[in-house]
Order: C-alpha cells, then structure tokens, then sequence
C-alpha cells in the first residue's frame, strides 16, 4: 500500500501513509493514542472506529480494534478515552499489612501524587526487583490519601517480587512508578453496572464500584466479587460499605466448606441476567475474565476487563495468539463490547 489518508483522531485530523499503524500515525502526527506495550497485549490503545476501514490485525472487538496492530487502508476516524498522562514518581513504602495468610496490602506514599482512573493499573520498581504492575485501590474501609498508592497483593510461592514484601520490601523502602496505563476504568453511564471480580482482582473493582457510588448514586450497580479460599475473603468491609449504599453485592466462595454468609461456586454462577444496556467490569484470573466477557459478548453488554498474570508482562504465561482468537470469538457473537486485556501481577 502507499499514498496518503487521512486520520481523524478525537476530532483532529492528521495526515498518515497507507499501512501504517494508527499508533504510529498518531505519534507521527502529534496526536498521541494512550498506549504501553505496543506489541498488541495490554489493550490500553484500544480505540473505536467511527468510519473507514483498518486492517485490524486480528484485534477487532466490535468497532473497536487495537491502534498499535491495526494499519490504515483508507481515511478513517476514530476515538479514544481522554485519560491523565503517564508519568513518573518516586516515594516510598509506607505499610505492608497482611490481609489474609496469602494476600497483603502495600500502601505506598508517592512524592507527588500520581493522578489515575479508578481501575487504572502502575507500574512500580520495588528496589532490587523487576517492574510489576499492580492496581492502584483504596482500604476495605475507603480510606486512602491523594499521595497514597494502595494495592492488595497476593503472595506466590517463590515470585520474585511478592514473596519478598515484608522482608526485603518493608517499611522504608524506595519505589519507583510509572503510569496510569489501561482501559478498564470507571466511566459515567446511565445504565446498570455490573462488577465482577475473584481475589485480588477486587482491588480495581472495588476503586470502579467505589467511584460510581460517590460520582452517580443514583445508577443502578452489582457487585459479585469472591475468592477460592474461604481465608481470602478480604473484601467483606468493602461490600458492606457499598450495601449501605444502596448497591447490590454477592460474595462467592469456589472451593470447599464456603462460609454461611459466602455463595458457593464462582462468581460467573451468580451473576445477573445481562442485557444490551449494562456495562460490566471485570477483574481476576485470565479464566474467570474470558468467562465474564463472553457472557457479556453473548449478551451484548459493553465489557471492560481487566484479567490477571501469574507473571511479569514479558514471561511465558501470556499468549497473544490465544487472546486474539478469544477476541474473534467475541466479535462473531456481538458488535457492541469492548474488552481490555492487561497482564497484572
């Protein structure tokens, strides 16, 4: 291909050469597309296509298709989410405070606050570790400082990050962090919205369930978060605090002898009856993400997820093959969602 089109970007027109990326047209142009990875697996540059026609590179959810795989074959126009500029801080580690046997809670005091969505993901450096990216939250109470930096951690057996807080990442320690990334934020709307989450992928369902309550207490919300393990159902002061609220909250428990006030089964079990006006959200194992996404999918319900990795963004464990052909599935059984998939450990 060759020649030149067109770009409309947020209403603002750029001029770029036939087969090139929309991220790279956009850079080139001025008019810079939120992105992170740039290899086609975080999904923080997905956005919507108005009209014309992109090679979509297999990222197609929808209208939506990913700017940094997708290549310009003739004027198009398209529109992201306005979201703060990621930048840089430094601070330190205020508090590691254990939640459960397995799960932590890092609060880290930021220099100078880092302005994020809730359900935005950072990147943060711990001294002497590999970059990790963790969602920013708040205490199960809702308490949390402008300059704080909540994350609810688990604990793996021999990861090279976790399994050092509270020995060599203390109290004291130097951080480093980058961000916000990701697409998975809260967003105003008028229909209902439906929040799913298992473990520690509660910390960015909880920031989402808490900004909508805060900023539309009138719209209508459901909350399902749970856990395997009875012992890692952290999230009790939280959902209680959303009940009074006037949210609805179900709390799920997958594995053996659930607790009276815990639901049996995954949270998929007990969601709602989705329809075409809701918006979901979901965060948690990459199984039980994919499983909320294509009920949304089916449904026709606007999907944002947020699927957590046992690994680091450049380990094994994340195939980009296998998300794309979850996303063609997707796309056959509906046209108006849009998913976000971002690795965070």
């Amino acid at each position: 291909m060759a020649g030149q089109v067109a770009l409309v970007i947020n209403g603002r027109r750029v001029t770029a050469s036939a087969g090139q990326t929309l991220l790279d047209a956009g850079l080139a142009g001025g008019r810079a597309i939120p992105h992170d990875c740039a290899t086609g697996q975080c999904d923080t540059c997905r956005v919507r296509v108005y009209s014309g026609t992109v090679d979509d590179g297999g990222t197609r959810v929808g209208d939506t298709v990913l700017a940094c795989r997708a290549r310009l074959t003739t004027e198009t126009v398209i529109e992201f989410d306005e979201v703060p500029d990621v930048v840089r801080r430094s601070g330190t580690v205020e508090s590691v405070v254990a939640l459960t046997p397995e799960i932590v809670e890092v609060t880290v005091t930021l220099r100078k606050r880092l302005a994020y969505l809730p359900g935005q993901y950072v990147r943060v450096t711990f001294p002497g570790c590999p970059p990790r990216d963790y969602s920013p939250t708040l205490r199960t109470d809702g308490s949390g400082e402008l300059n704080e930096l909540i994350f609810s951690i688990r604990q793996l057996d021999g990861g090279a990050v976790s399994s050092q807080l509270g020995k060599q990442i203390s109290p004291g320690s130097a951080v480093k962090v980058e961000g916000p990334f990701g697409h998975a934020f809260h967003r105003l709307g008028r229909g209902r919205l439906v929040v799913v989450s298992a473990g520690v992928g509660f910390a960015p369902a909880w920031a989402v369930a808490r900004a909508s309550r805060l900023r539309e207490p009138e719209r209508d919300i459901v909350v399902v978060a749970g856990a395997r393990h009875a012992h890692n159902l952290y999230m009790r002061p939280a959902l209680q605090w959303l009940r009074e609220r006037g949210a609805a909250t179900t709390l799920t428990c997958s594995g053996a002898n659930p607790p009276d006030d815990a639901r049996p089964g995954r949270p998929t079990l007990h969601l709602p009856m989705l329809t075409a006006d809701d918006t979901v959200v979901t965060a948690g194992g990459p199984e039980l993400v994919a499983a909320v996404q294509f009920l949304a999918a089916a449904a026709g319900a606007t999907c944002y997820a947020d699927p957590f990795y046992a690994a680091e963004r450049t380990g094994t464990t994340k195939h980009p093959a296998e998300l794309n052909f979850i996303q063609r599935l997707l796309q056959r059984v509906t046209r108006h969602q849009t998913t976000k998939t971002e690795p965070v450990v």
